[in-house]
């Protein structure tokens, strides 16, 4: 009788524990619809060719495609029309139950080719009036093309105070292989590898940049990782009253990635182009000066 009482007793602890696990699994939710990802949009005062999106619920995750080639973020975003034409505008929210997405129409009347006549986007693609791109790599040659600095900045200003490069310091770690095209027609951009990049690898041993590049190796104190040629990503200038920044989509990145794919210019000229990223895990910042391929 005494076991009998004993193993019900442990049936029913067991029984116990499951109902109380079960009790505390955390629920998803339930996924969002497509009024969830309503949105409206409206004209800029500057010209109508500059569009501002805004998703109507502001506790969203937010990805715009703009229909033109490019992409953006966030609750609030802009899209630019340099060409006339009809473009289908597409939003996806994101919450922890899922995904919805809503497209709508934006019609563009006439060009308005200043929006890609900006003197930088011509110094970074060439212009307009050129071949409609232009490549970019590491200046490899010089010292300095690669270094780090203390972020924010110091009274020096924006230089690698802690450690820069030598020439060709960095061979065989899958950075100097690699090009930057920017393109003019869409804002494009073209990301080529030649099969693997180069990714900060956190000094302490922690999870940091490392890994959302899998299945690389340490090398040259930080890590050489494959990734395949990235094509059609895109760029996008941002001219704020204290900054310029360039940023990029997609896995893209310039030089070596840091966990962030925008940059401050530095310093933009026809045959060189000087940028700064802000660590994504430490308190550093890092430099790469390139040049136009020749």
């Amino acid at each position: 009788m005494m076991k009998k009482i004993i193993f019900n007793t442990t049936v029913l602890g067991l029984l116990l524990g499951l109902i109380s696990c079960s009790e505390e699994r955390p629920t998803l939710g339930p996924a969002p619809s497509e009024v969830d990802a309503a949105f409206y949009y409206e004209a800029s005062t500057n010209t109508p060719n500059i569009i501002s999106f805004t998703a109507q619920n502001p506790n969203i995750n937010a990805k715009w495609d703009f229909g033109n080639g490019t992409k953006g973020e966030g609750v609030n975003a802009q899209g630019s029309y340099p060409y006339a034409g009809t473009y289908i505008v597409t939003l996806t929210i994101f919450d922890r139950g899922g995904s919805a997405s809503t497209s709508q129409t934006v019609t563009i009347a006439e060009d308005d080719l200043s929006l890609i006549s900006n003197p930088l986007y011509t110094l970074l693609t060439g212009g307009i009036n050129g071949p409609g791109y232009k490549a970019w790599v590491m200046d490899t040659a010089n010292a300095g093309h690669f270094g780090v600095g203390p972020n924010p900045s110091s009274a020096l200003g924006d230089v690698p105070e802690y450690y820069a490069a030598n020439p060709g310091e960095k061979a065989g770690t899958g950075m100097y292989d690699d090009q930057y095209i920017f393109k003019i027609n869409g804002f494009k951009f073209d990301h080529i590898t030649n099969g693997n990049v180069f990714v900060n690898l956190n000094d302490d041993g922690s999870p940091g940049a490392e890994g959302e590049y899998p299945g690389g190796y340490q090398n040259s104190n930080d890590y050489t990782a494959p990734l395949a040629n990235q094509y059609d990503e895109t760029w996008k200038i941002e001219e704020g009253e204290n900054d310029t920044t360039l940023t990029l989509s997609g896995k893209t990145f310039i030089g070596m990635y840091c966990g962030t794919r925008k940059f401050k210019i530095v310093k933009i000229e026809e045959n060189v182009l000087l940028i700064r990223a802000e660590d994504a895990f430490s308190s550093l910042a890092w430099y790469f000066r390139l040049v136009p391929v020749q």
